[in-house]
């Protein structure tokens, strides 16, 4: 009994998060495989870092598939690194791409990649916001990950730039996160 309640409420709200946003798997934006797979600490995340992927934006599913393989084959070529930094990724066509997933450890923000979800928009902000379509995917993936317990409820989030000496994501998505009350800010 207990089971079917568990599937049936799982069920429920993946329908209820493809109504908000659409999740891209790593073999529909045509992944390699990864080389690791550490998991995140036993307790839920408490942060969400965001960030962008410095490179071209895109607004389509191709051009979204695209950057985001170029993001990993970046992260595991060139850094050296054994998959794509982030947890999930998020493309002005309002797509979700999934990266390392809700699960497992990114490389996306040193001294919080093991208790934190990263979530980089694809392309560079750092003159402007991501679209709104993009940010209602990124609101609606958080509500998902806390309804179907993945994100803790009290969750903070920050930018990449609040925790690292780095531009990413940009003062213009920064100042846009800033206004969310669970804002975090060092």
């Amino acid at each position: 009994m207990v089971k079917t309640e568990i599937l049936l409420f799982i069920v429920f709200a993946f329908s209820e998060a493809s109504a908000c946003f659409l999740l891209i798997t790593p073999s529909r934006w045509g992944a390699k495989p990864a080389n690791c797979s550490a998991p995140l600490q036993d307790v839920l995340p408490e942060y969400v870092v965001i960030s962008h992927t410095a490179g071209t934006t895109c607004t389509t599913q191709a051009e979204c598939s695209r950057e985001t393989r170029n993001a990993q084959d970046y992260h595991q070529r060139i850094k050296r690194w054994c998959d794509i930094a982030y947890n999930f990724l998020i493309g002005e066509n309002g797509y979700v791409y999934e990266g390392r997933g809700w699960r497992s450890e990114g490389a996306h923000t040193y001294g919080y990649n093991d208790v934190s979800l990263g979530i980089a928009f694809i392309g560079t902000f750092t003159d402007r916001i991501p679209n709104p379509v993009a940010w209602k995917a990124l609101k609606c993936l958080l509500d998902f990950g806390v309804k179907i317990g993945y994100l803790s409820q009290d969750y903070l989030i920050m930018a990449h730039s609040d925790v690292s000496d780095i531009v990413s994501p940009g003062n213009p998505v920064r100042e846009e996160i800033a206004k969310w009350p669970n804002y975090k800010h060092n």
